[in-house]
């Protein structure tokens, strides 16, 4: 398994590691396969998969179970990262939620802590404070963040300082390359790690004939699947290492030999010229936003209901949109799809990011057109 070093440190981790998100439920906690998910994980970590992605918002808390009790003979074998949600930014909720996930994790110290989701209702300096807090009382090893702009993490950065800030977590794949214009230039001058979560597009990987048809020629040359070529183009950048998801046995071991050959030059330009997602922009008012999607996720149809925020959800979209109003900083974009509306009302159909979306509208008066992925 090829390794990467953690900032200025002695130490290295897995370049590929395992990913979480939907082991033992999206946002409740489904129990039905905890002992398939836990020989899943133990599976990785026998192939060299080491680092271990998860959050407390995964099954409520219980994707952290699975870990501890996967992980509880081979502690010091594993490097283990969990996150906190924005609700829990605040100086004492912070500590009392890493002490939650400890417990869960079975652990006495976490290897990496990270923001899942910044706050703006919270101040980054009083969040970042209570972290330097976790790590001098050993609670935690190293401090991350997840989903920050580029100004937020030169924020916590300048905050941290840069020996103990040496991760950051953001959306990169294929379809998603957004971050390769700013957040990625800035973590490879700087020395910092960045992990690509969602890495194979969950599961989509390639649509189209030319791209799969690009994809299918390199993967041949190699004997290797297309989802190997991914993550082996991923992880070829200096300081990006890539958390899949799987829990079938033939596809953990697929992962864990991704990095394990080397893609030329010619084929790392043939992907890149193959696959140039570029955002659009579209008026909000032509986007439908529809219910369901991964994990059923629950999301507002009306301005009303989002400026309301019957769900509680934490940055509420209106406190979001105050401060994109604020600081005027771009926003990661949302993915949509052609839309299947017959009024012909819309074009797309939201397929992620229902805060977001909300937010930009509220924020523009549904009057500036916000940032799009199409989903082909």
């Amino acid at each position: 398994m090829v390794k990467k070093r953690l900032g200025n440190s002695h130490e290295y981790i897995s370049a590929l590691g395992q990913g979480t998100m939907g082991l033992g439920g999206f946002l409740e906690a489904d129990k039905d396969r905890d002992s398939d998910y836990i020989k899943a994980i133990r599976l990785g970590i026998d192939y060299g998969l080491t680092f271990i992605d998860t959050a407390e918002a995964y099954g409520d808390g219980h994707a952290e179970e699975l870990v501890g009790r996967a992980t509880s003979n081979q502690r010091s074998q594993v490097f283990i990262a969990t996150k906190v949600s924005p609700e829990h930014l605040a100086y004492e909720k912070i500590v009392q939620a890493c002490e939650g996930s400890m417990k869960r994790l079975a652990t006495e110290y976490i290897d990496l802590y990270q923001i899942h989701w910044p706050n703006p209702e919270i101040p980054i300096k009083e969040t970042m404070e209570a972290m330097k807090y976790l790590r001098e009382q050993g609670k935690i090893r190293f401090i991350g963040v997840s989903n920050f702009s580029l100004e937020q993490i030169r924020e916590s950065r300048e905050i941290i300082g840069k020996d103990g800030f040496v991760f950051v977590q953001s959306e990169y794949n294929l379809f998603d390359r957004s971050i390769e214009y700013d957040v990625l230039p800035f973590c490879e001058e700087n020395n910092i790690l960045t992990i690509a979560y969602s890495p194979l597009d969950q599961g989509y990987i390639a649509q189209g004939h030319s791209r799969i048809e690009t994809l299918d020629r390199i993967a041949q040359k190699h004997g290797k699947t297309r989802a190997q070529i991914v993550l082996n183009w991923l992880v070829s950048h200096p300081n990006v290492i890539a958390i899949a998801k799987a829990a079938n046995p033939e596809h953990i071991r697929q992962n864990a030999t991704a990095a394990d050959f080397a893609i030329d030059q010619n084929d790392i330009r043939a992907i890149e010229r193959t696959f140039q997602c570029k955002p659009v922009h579209v008026p909000t008012q032509r986007i439908k936003v529809i219910v369901g999607g991964q994990g059923n996720r629950k999301v507002y149809q009306t301005v009303e209901d989002a400026l309301k925020n019957p769900l509680g959800f934490t940055p509420s979209p209106y406190a979001l949109a105050m401060d994109m109003r604020k600081k005027k900083y771009a926003i990661k974009p949302v993915r949509v799809r052609r839309s299947s509306d017959q009024t012909g009302r819309y074009d797309y159909d939201l397929v992620e990011g229902r805060i977001r979306y909300w937010a930009w509208h509220i924020a523009y008066e549904g009057k500036r057109p916000i940032s799009v992925l199409i989903r082909p």
